[in-house]
């Protein structure tokens, strides 16, 4: 078995090993969040849901269609070794594209959260952005952000005659098929034969670069000015309600630190590396594993950091197990006693 091949199927099974472990701590949070937390209220709530439910569904789609990446030299292969469901090449191909989309629909709910939290903290006046029928402003934000990253892996990235040639070698000496037999998309950013850029890949990682330093910016700027303005705002705040904001924030710090590790810092090297040329080719599907294991990191921030989290958890545990984990600590002191 080829050595990449390999590689991929490793990756492929971790794969859905994180996608049933996102499944489980997120419908835990999700539940938590809608019947068991009552002081996260309002709209905050429903962004939690539904971003939880949405990375769910991103790793659930990485799992099911298994998407891949494969770097060689100058250029990258988006692929997927198969067709799942019987799928034509063309279908999978839309299927590929609307994974990209769902991720950057990912990465700007995270960064609409941010601004929610932003300004529920020092702007409240503009919390009417967040009330109402003006709530939709934000799943268009979203939608725009998702379908522009989509649409832009469908029809800049077509195989053409330059790609053929160039990756079909190593395609086939790595995963032992034929490049124009599985749905793939290539970016290629110079010519082979005279080193002369091809716009349609620059294009499509300029829009790339675009939309991720859109909402990483948002994600720091917000996160950054509320650790500067939060004492001073929160002075009038009672303990409780400081303790509430405070445990949210530091929420939203792990969650910058987490996409950092496994949204961006991953897709952002592997997409600018062939700009240097390097003579090399190697499997890059561990991108995905990474992004699927953003879910569960995600998840686990929440439950850990959130106090309130904390104690519905411990509640629900002991109501399960307290009394019989109880009894057996009893019969294990009498029998060693």
């Amino acid at each position: 078995m080829p050595t990449s091949y390999l590689l991929s199927s490793i990756t492929l099974n971790f794969g859905i090993f994180a996608f049933f472990t996102s499944l489980t701590i997120g419908l835990i949070v999700i539940v938590l969040t809608l019947f068991g937390v009552r002081k996260i209220f309002g709209t905050y709530k429903y962004l939690m849901v539904i971003f939880t439910s949405l990375s769910v569904v991103l790793a659930f789609t990485e799992t099911l269609f298994k998407p891949n990446l494969h770097f060689y030299n100058s250029g990258l292969v988006y692929f997927a070794l198969s067709s799942a469901f019987g799928l034509s090449k063309k279908a999978m191909n839309m299927v590929l594209a609307a994974y990209a989309g769902i991720y950057s629909l990912t990465i700007s709910l995270l960064a609409v959260q941010f601004i929610y939290r932003y300004w529920a903290l020092i702007g409240l006046h503009y919390m009417i952005y967040f009330t109402g029928f003006r709530f939709i402003i934000w799943f268009v934000y979203c939608f725009v952000f998702g379908f522009s990253w989509c649409i832009g892996s469908y029809f800049l990235l077509q195989m053409d005659q330059d790609t053929k040639d160039y990756f079909q070698q190593d395609m086939r000496f790595g995963y032992n098929v034929a490049i124009e037999d599985i749905p793939a998309f290539y970016v290629l950013y110079f010519h082979p034969k005279d080193g002369s850029i091809r716009w349609n890949s620059v294009m499509y990682t300029a829009s790339l670069s675009f939309i991720m330093t859109m909402q990483y910016g948002i994600m720091v700027y917000c996160g950054w000015n509320m650790h500067a303005k939060m004492e001073q705002t929160m002075q009038s705040f009672s303990n409780t309600l400081k303790r509430h904001h405070r445990q949210l924030f530091r929420t939203l710090v792990f969650q910058i630190t987490c996409p950092t590790i496994f949204l961006f810092s991953p897709l952002v090297i592997i997409m600018y590396l062939p700009f240097f040329g390097i003579e090399c080719s190697f499997p890059a599907g561990g991108v995905f594993s990474a992004i699927s294991v953003y879910p569960i990191m995600d998840s686990i921030i929440v439950l850990v950091v959130v106090s309130e989290y904390r104690v519905v958890v411990k509640r629900m545990w002991d109501s399960l197990f307290g009394n019989k984990s109880l009894r057996n600590f009893e019969i294990l002191k009498i029998v060693y006693n």
